[in-house]
């Protein structure tokens, strides 16, 4: 296997530490890489419920969290961390300069049977994850999404991913995840590593397959998890985006959400965040 370096991991890894005494195996099965990031330790029940859910599911989970406090993570009493190990980094690169540390420092990730990329943006989830995971283990294709989108191009909304040995052991994935950097513009950053990324994995032959794919819920130039978050929710997703509950004004109707999802799935949506 290649060696993963990037100027940008090496600039960082002297502030990179380990939280707490759990590693990933050397030869992991199913793992979980997921980004993370809060302004306070406390960890949200979203995260904590989306970490239940892989590890159950028998994912072991690589945290890489960006939060800013010193102070370790604060997690809910009752959740088993026997199979999550914890990277912390500066807060820097986003999700994708996390998951690149993740996978440069860590880098026997890549020899998962299957890999999950993940991070904590949503509101979630609300249900059981196992028709999601099964649909992604029973996959044919070479990697998957759980919503496709076609807003700007298509592409895997990139919040949940997963990967099988034939894109993770490939020269072009891994190299990759040396070619991330910061970037400040949010746009960019899409344009670059969310589309880019997934358009050179098409280029190499790779086939996709997705749980969700938005042009069964909402028109092409929208995005399925924010004009079309009701239909996402029907339609088996079990996750809102967060910054519509955060930002009632991001589109007409959003002020609906926590009505929804209340009275319709008996969630307190405060409740889920940090």
């Amino acid at each position: 296997m290649t060696q993963l370096r990037s100027l940008f991991y090496e600039t960082m890894r002297p502030q990179i530490r380990w939280e707490g005494g759990t590693r990933v195996p050397a030869s992991p099965d199913k793992v979980a890489v997921v980004a993370q990031y809060s302004t306070t330790a406390r960890v949200s029940r979203s995260l904590a419920a989306l970490i239940q859910e892989v590890t159950e599911a028998g994912y072991f989970v690589l945290l890489v969290s960006a939060c800013p406090v010193d102070a370790p993570l604060e997690w809910p009493a009752d959740l088993d961390l026997e199979r999550v190990a914890v990277l912390r980094k500066p807060n820097i690169g986003y999700d994708f300069g996390s998951w690149a540390v993740g996978i440069q420092h860590v880098p026997q990730v890549l020899k998962a049977r299957l890999l999950l990329q993940l991070n904590d943006s949503l509101v979630g989830p609300l249900w059981s994850l196992e028709r999601v995971l099964n649909d992604f283990e029973q996959t044919p294709h070479d990697w998957w999404g759980m919503v496709r989108s076609h807003q700007f191009a298509p592409h895997m909304q990139s919040y949940f991913l997963g990967f099988k040995p034939q894109v993770l052991q490939s020269q072009p994935f891994q190299d990759f995840w040396t070619r991330v950097s910061v970037h400040a513009d949010k746009h960019e950053i899409i344009n670059r590593y969310e589309v880019g990324f997934q358009r050179r994995l098409y280029n190499e032959g790779f086939t996709s397959g997705c749980f969700l794919d938005s042009r069964e819920i909402v028109a092409t130039g929208d995005n399925p998890m924010i004009q079309g978050w009701q239909q996402a929710l029907e339609a088996g997703v079990p996750f809102v985006k967060r910054e519509l509950l955060l930002n009632p004004n991001l589109i007409p109707g959003a002020d609906r959400v926590p009505q929804v999802l209340e009275a319709e799935y008996d969630v307190h949506w405060r409740q889920w965040l940090p």
